[in-house]
């Protein structure tokens, strides 16, 4: 068979490489999952500076509150 027959997916002996590749068993990596005591410390250091800015812009509402 002439090279120029072939379609660009096809390899020498006239198999389709894309679908020999598709169609083969993929590894899947299983998440790995947080333990609790790395999960506690992550949730303090996020939510931490949130709740920092919440409680001051109350602060800063009620200083301004009484003030007026």
């Amino acid at each position: 068979m002439n090279t120029l027959d072939r379609s660009p997916l096809e390899d020498s002996r006239g198999n389709a490489t894309l679908f020999a590749v598709a169609g083969a068993p993929s590894q899947t990596r299983r998440r790995d999952v947080l333990p609790l005591r790395e999960a506690i410390p992550l949730w303090f250091a996020m939510s931490s500076p949130l709740i920092g800015l919440i409680i001051g812009f109350l602060g800063a509402w009620f200083v301004t509150w009484l003030t007026s």
